[in-house]
């Protein structure tokens, strides 16, 4: 079991009422890092007196927060009586904004997850208006499909697929959306769901999801690279996820592109690198070689999308292997570029295009060939859920902050 330090006695207010909230406050965390734990482990794990702890424990009791679970083991003596979090005192949600589908997620504050859902985006559902309506729909049918109340939601944290101000909530573009420049995402939310909401790039997510439950778990510095419609990064430094002075690190989409002119960097274009190897370049590269090589391919050829031209390159074919190796030359370009800025220890690899196993073996080698800058690189373990756990990571944070208010 993990050390634990006591509760800071330097730290707490002089007035019974903040003492009394302090304690209840390091307590509940206590008990849900030791989760089932007695009443004396408490005592030991706190530094508090018994009396203090049982008053603290009455108190969670009576918020909810806390229940008995009967007798536990006995180790002579009386059998100490379990106390465990109460997990289902309340629910968080999860939204994933994409540019063709909407992602959720509904999870226990055990970070348990409860439901999902995954709708496609009509045409007419891309608006911001329309992506709440359809966020509000998609909470309630999660709701009763689980039998949860909708009023024991008690947060919802959505990603967006463009450069967004956590601060205020404001998305401030998403290119791969239609009208979605400036745009009150967080107070749209809160007026479609009725519950408080916080916004954040859906990439800076996947990263917080790869860190609290993925591939980089445990790891402080790293950096998460998306590659599917678009191309973005999220950034871990030293523990934090890191936005820069204006929320644009990580828009690692607008990097140049070996060989190409350098265009001028606009907040409401695609920029040169997710030009090149997003979906739609790696598919317009695909086309290109296919004329060159296959004159006379197949519509069925024509029409693939980039996994499944990725696929094709796994099962030998080498107009497609092509395809993957300039994918893979441009990506570790950018690696390289990243690596000997921030000296990531690894590099996780996700989205739909950025996690196939074909672009991590050919981006690999690439990268392996310098003496440093060489991070590891990882295949996300989360897939395109990362989003949606780093979502819900965000929400527990937040109601955490207040659940003893």
């Amino acid at each position: 079991m993990a050390k634990t330090s006591p509760l800071p006695s330097a730290s707490i207010p002089s007035r019974p009422s903040h003492l009394r909230q302090t304690n209840a406050r390091g307590l509940l965390q206590l008990l849900r890092e030791h989760n089932p734990c007695s009443k004396a482990d408490l005592v030991r794990y706190s530094g508090l007196s018994a009396p203090t702890v049982s008053s603290g424990i009455a108190h969670l009791e009576t918020l909810g927060l806390v229940e008995s679970m009967g007798d536990g083991e006995s180790s002579g003596g009386r059998p100490p009586g379990l106390l465990r979090f109460n997990a289902t005192h309340g629910y968080i949600a999860a939204a994933d904004i994409g540019g063709t589908r909407l992602r959720m997620m509904l999870a226990d504050l055990n970070g348990t997850v409860i439901a999902q859902s995954s709708v496609l985006l009509e045409a007419g559902q891309k608006s911001p208006e329309g992506v709440c309506s359809l966020v509000a729909e998609g909470l309630k049918a999660m709701c009763r499909k689980s039998g949860i109340p909708l009023r024991k939601v008690l947060h919802l944290t959505a990603g967006a697929p463009g450069i967004t101000n956590v601060a205020t909530g404001v998305v401030l573009s998403a290119p791969n959306l239609e009208r979605w420049n400036d745009v009150p995402l967080r107070s749209l939310l809160q007026s479609a769901v009725g519950v408080p909401c916080m916004v954040e790039n859906d990439t800076n997510l996947a990263a917080l999801g790869e860190h609290w439950r993925g591939a980089a778990r445990g790891i402080d510095n790293f950096v998460f690279i998306a590659l599917g419609t678009g191309v973005g990064a999220g950034i871990f430094l030293h523990g934090q996820l890191h936005h820069g002075a204006h929320w644009n690190a990580g828009e690692i989409g607008y990097f140049g592109v070996s060989g190409k002119k350098r265009r001028a960097v606009r907040m409401r274009e695609l920029g040169q690198l997710e030009s090149a190897i997003g979906g739609r370049g790696i598919e317009a590269e695909w086309l290109k070689v296919l004329h060159r090589t296959s004159p006379k391919a197949t519509r069925d050829l024509t029409q693939l999308k980039t996994s499944q031209i990725f696929d094709l390159a796994k099962e030998g074919d080498r107009a497609a292997g092509e395809v993957v190796r300039y994918t893979a030359a441009i990506l570790s370009d950018a690696i390289t570029d990243i690596s000997l800025l921030l000296n990531p220890e690894i590099i996780v690899l996700g989205g739909g295009v950025g996690s196939h196993q074909e672009l991590c073996r050919e981006t690999e080698k690439l990268v392996q060939r310098h003496e440093f800058a060489q991070p590891a690189l990882r295949s996300s373990s989360l897939g395109t859920q990362a989003q949606l756990h780093g979502a819900l990571s965000l929400s527990l944070s937040s109601v955490e902050e207040h659940l003893l208010l």
